[in-house]
C-alpha cells in the first residue's frame, strides 16, 4: 500500500514536472515564433516601401479594361524574356522590361518569414485578370536579397511562322534570247489608243 502510493507519487510529480517542461517550451517557441512574424513584416514594410512608385494587384486590377493588350509584341517580350539571368537585381530587371504592372512583397505561409517579392507583367488579358489558361503574362521572383531567382512565362510560346508559297503571277517570266538580230523591246504598259498603221492607205477614187 505505502509503496504504491510512493509510485502513485512519483508518477505525479513526473507528470507534473513534464507538463512544466512542455510549457516552457511551448512559451519559448511561441516567443520565438512572435520575433519571426514581427522580423518578417519589417522586411515586408521595408520591400513595399521600394515598391511605392510601382501599383499594387489591386490597383491594377482596378484600372484594367479587357481585352488588354500590350503595346510591345509578344516577340519582343519574349526576347526580353531571354535576356534575364539568375542573380540580377531589381534595377537590373527593370532596366530590360520596365516597371512591373503590379508588384508583391511575399511571406511565407505561416507568416513567420520573409520570401521576397514578385513583379508581373501581363501582355494580354482576353477576358479575365484571373484567367491564367489564356491570359499571357511574364512572372519574375525575387529572393528576400533582392535577387532574381525564378522567371516564369505563361502562354509565350512563339507561334511558327507559316511557310510563304511564292504566288505563279509573281514569278518571272524568262524569254529565250535570239542569236540573231534582237528583237525590239516591248512595252509592258498598254497604249491608250489603238495602233495606226504607218503605210498610207490608198484612197478611194469616186466614179
Amino acid at each position: 500500500m505505502k509503496k504504491g502510493l510512493m509510485w502513485g507519487g512519483a508518477l505525479l510529480l513526473a507528470g507534473g514536472w513534464t507538463a512544466v517542461i512542455v510549457n516552457e517550451f511551448l512559451h519559448n517557441e511561441s516567443v520565438l515564433r512572435k520575433k519571426d512574424v514581427k522580423a518578417a513584416l519589417v522586411e515586408q514594410k521595408r520591400c513595399e516601401g521600394r515598391y511605392l512608385k510601382f501599383r499594387s494587384y489591386e490597383q491594377f486590377r482596378a484600372r484594367l479594361k479587357v481585352p488588354f493588350v500590350s503595346d510591345l509584341a509578344p516577340e519582343r517580350w519574349a526576347e526580353q524574356f531571354s535576356s534575364l539571368r539568375d542573380g540580377m537585381r531589381e534595377h537590373e530587371v527593370e532596366k530590360i522590361l520596365g516597371a512591373p504592372d503590379y508588384a508583391r512583397c511575399n511571406l511565407s505561409k505561416e507568416g513567420d518569414r520573409f520570401v521576397g517579392s514578385k513583379w508581373q507583367y501581363e501582355i494580354s488579358v482576353p477576358q479575365d485578370l484571373a484567367n491564367d489558361s489564356q491570359n499571357n503574362a511574364i512572372e519574375i521572383l525575387f529572393g528576400p536579397d533582392g535577387k532574381l531567382k525564378e522567371k516564369n512565362a505563361a502562354n509565350m510560346q512563339s507561334k511558327p511562322n507559316p511557310v510563304a508559297v511564292p504566288s505563279p503571277v509573281s514569278a518571272p517570266m524568262v524569254v529565250p534570247l535570239s542569236t540573231s538580230t534582237p528583237a525590239p523591246a516591248v512595252t509592258r504598259e498598254p497604249s491608250a489608243a489603238p495602233a495606226t498603221s504607218s503605210t498610207p492607205t490608198a484612197e478611194a477614187t469616186p466614179h
